[in-house]
């Protein structure tokens, strides 16, 4: 064995050698739909990372992993057969696009290059470590981000040195740009041979990788490729360094306009720099990687690992690199039900889950061009082979080909997982009317049963908030106006704002010691998707929350009025100040209010219980359910902004009470705005609480409507007819 031979031991060189391509070619990229006169797919394309105007979620690299193994084939356009390339063994493999990047530090010690990786991971552009031998020495190669030119790779590096911590780990070390530009220096029939000129290179500290490419008779040949760069200047100096290496080679201008794959090592998820998994970087343009797991299922590591069945393609797409799982229609619907719903629920609200959502993937056509849907809210949940079971898959089989049809061909079934007790009218969510959606009556609350009751407290500086009853028992003892006191029954017990465990949304304000006491004011469900409390919400916090949405409010934040409901009750016109919030669409108020579950809400402004009120319990104005509701013959609740010393009297009949039983629409259209009688200025002593129900936009079939009605014996025929109106329910 000579020198070169021993720079890769061969276990190494096994470890890369492509397999013996025994597989045949996969089947031809299958048309998109149009969203008109499509009644059927066989298999559909969701997009799992896409740089699309409708959605974005992009990662410069993807990591792909079957138990069995995985084959790389490559298409170079739709309606063409995908070639195989190589096949891989039981392992992960790593994928990105041959398109400009930066290297942000190359360095020998792999805990720099890590430290650095870790930090650059955090940043929008994402990173990765490449490790290369160069001069018999193992140098690590931290890249930053994948880029269509070299300006927005430069761009983003600058916008990266901008931390100082990314510059310390960096050590002073300028970044060096990557590109597409690369030399030919010699194309072989086996990949020994390849790899003996590799080495070469290698040994002159210079980059170079194995090209995987077709040749004009479409023969797979194995190429050694020197030089990864990003201007032609240089890729001029890399050729007077390999020629000084290799000086009797006739290097060529790399063929980056026909399909290739750069074969690399990536050791981005190693522990010491050791392990390395395959990376293969593929051509931008057309190129279409086609990735077929030999066994059932392949784990994505940027989408949460999850398994999904079928196909995965790799290809460019404005820019970025796009992933799309290809998978037959029957099997995407197996996990797209397991997702949206749970094993336990009824079998025909199953069924109904899965008639709708096979209908709303194919009306959605070639929604993202070169997928017909995501596999987020968006479109419909779709979260691989772990959200399988067998009553979903049961339910999707005895429904194969059903699909929902109106007179004027397939509706489009959009569906929300809980309408709050009456679903919306389109006029209320879009702004416009569509014959097969209306308001009608949905039997939801199913939700909210067997939650956790939390208690209404009231610490010792004023602060209200809410205790889950698990951590809270009674003293027996009692306060002004006859309130309990409670006491902590452990140590460290979280009080939060609302009655719902979220640390991000909901985070804990205060916590109890062992055995501190505190006044109990009232008691709530735990939120859930049929009922729900949000806030209290600061003058400056909602300001905020508008501001986000691009809604500008003028001055301090003095009132918050519902000026408008539509048929279901569902907020469409919102004032701040006696100013109409302009949205694009009513339901659009949910985002412009920082996310709120639905628009089917009310408004209370609210602040601390003082113990001068009349009746402590009806701090809040009470939904369905609830214990929190005036004193039996009243007529008023009490109001308390943070800035009064005394409460504010409202008659409950000024107040809409949405979700109370036997009540399918608000009393009233419009609500007259609570204001304290004594305005904070400061814009922090005002606090508003949300108070609704439903989840989603509430268009459409309610999932735990669908629930409820399977529960009362309807069967999924009846249940969708019972949402979408003048549709039928047919075989295509």
């Amino acid at each position: 064995m000579n020198w070169r031979n021993k720079l890769l031991p061969p276990k190494r060189i096994a470890l890369i050698t492509t397999a013996a391509l025994t597989f045949g070619t996969y089947p031809a990229l299958v048309p998109h739909a149009n969203a008109e006169g499509i009644k059927h797919l066989d298999q559909i394309r969701v997009a799992l990372l896409i740089d699309s105007t409708k959605y974005k979620k992009v990662e410069p690299v993807v990591t792909l992993t079957a138990s069995g193994g995985l084959d790389i084939a490559v298409r170079t356009s739709a309606g063409t057969a995908a070639k195989p390339w190589a096949s891989i063994p039981d392992a992960s493999i790593r994928l990105s696009i041959d398109q400009y990047s930066v290297i942000m530090l190359e360095t020998v010690d792999y805990t720099a290059a890590k430290a650095l990786y870790a930090k650059l991971a955090a940043m929008p552009e994402d990173s990765y470590v490449l490790s290369r031998v160069k001069q018999g020495r193992t140098v690590y190669q931290v890249y930053y981000g994948s880029f269509p030119s070299k300006e927005e790779a430069e761009g983003a590096a600058a916008q990266a040195l901008k931390d100082t911590t990314v510059s310390a780990l960096t050590k002073s070390a300028l970044p060096v740009f990557k590109g597409p530009l690369h030399w030919n220096a010699g194309t072989f029939a086996d990949e020994a041979s390849a790899l003996q000129q590799l080495l070469v290179f290698n040994q002159a500290g210079l980059e170079a990788d194995i090209a995987l490419q077709e040749d004009a008779a479409g023969k797979l040949t194995y190429s050694v490729w020197v030089g990864n760069e990003a201007t032609i200047g240089q890729l001029e100096a890399v050729k007077q360094a390999a020629l000084l290496a290799a000086p009797n080679l006739s290097l060529q201008p790399a063929n980056t306009k026909s399909s290739y794959l750069l074969r690399r090592s990536d050791v981005t998820a190693s522990s010491n720099g050791s392990a390395s998994v395959l990376h293969y970087a593929a051509a931008a343009g057309d190129q279409k990687t086609v990735i077929h797991p030999k066994s059932q299922g392949i784990s994505i590591k940027e989408r949460a690992n999850l398994s999904y069945r079928g196909d995965m393609e790799i290809s460019t797409y404005h820019g970025k690199l796009a992933l799309v799982n290809e998978v037959p229609m029957e099997q995407y619907l197996y996990a797209v039900v397991g997702s949206e719903l749970s094993s336990g629920w009824p079998t025909e609200a199953l069924k109904a889950q899965a008639v709708a959502a096979r209908t709303f993937a194919i009306k959605q056509g070639n929604k993202y061009e070169i997928a017909q849907v995501t596999d987020t809210t968006l479109d419909q949940v779709y979260f691989g082979i772990q959200k399988e079971f067998a009553a979903g898959i049961q339910a999707v089989d005895a429904t194969k080909d059903e699909v929902l049809s109106d007179k004027n061909g397939l509706i489009s079934p959009v569906f929300s997982s809980n309408s709050g007790g009456m679903t919306a009218d389109p006029s209320e969510v879009w702004g416009n009317p569509l014959a097969y959606l209306r308001s009608v009556p949905s039997p939801d609350d199913g939700a909210e049963k067997g939650k956790a009751i939390w208690y209404r407290i009231q610490l010792t500086d004023g602060r209200t908030g809410y205790v889950h009853s698990m951590y809270l028992k009674d003293t027996g003892q009692k306060g002004k106006e006859g309130a309990s006191y409670y006491e902590a029954t452990e140590q460290g017990v979280n009080v939060r704002t609302a009655p719902y465990v979220d640390n991000t949304a909901n985070p804990s304000i205060a916590q109890l010691s062992n055995k501190e006491k505190v006044l109990v004011l009232g008691q709530e469900k735990e939120s859930n998707a049929y009922s729900w409390i949000r806030g209290p919400y600061t003058s400056n916090e909602i300001k905020s929350k508008l501001a986000a949405a691009n809604v500008v409010v003028s001055g301090d934040l003095q009132s918050l009025e519902i000026s408008k409901r539509g048929p279901s009750g569902r907020v469409t016109e919102l004032k701040a100040n006696g100013v109409v919030v302009k949205v694009p669409y009513p339901d659009a108020l949910r985002a412009a209010l920082g996310g709120l579950p639905s628009t089917r809400f009310e408004i209370v402004q609210a602040g601390s219980y003082t113990g001068n009120t009349p009746n402590p319990i009806g701090l809040a104005i009470a939904g369905a359910g609830s214990s929190e509701t005036s004193n039996a013959g009243s007529d008023s609740v009490y109001v308390l902004s943070g800035g009064q010393s005394q409460p504010t009297a409202l008659k409950i009949t000024d107040l809409i009470a949405l979700g109370t039983a036997g009540q399918s629409k608000p009393t009233s259209s419009q609500v007259t705005p609570v204001t304290p009688s004594n305005p904070q200025t400061s814009g922090q002593g005002n606090q508003f609480i949300f108070r609704g129900t439903g989840f989603g936009h509430g268009l459409g079939m309610s999932q735990w409507g669908a629930r409820g009605y399977a529960e009362l014996g309807y069967d999924y025929k009846k249940i969708l007819q019972s949402y979408y109106a003048g549709v039928n329910i047919t075989k295509e």
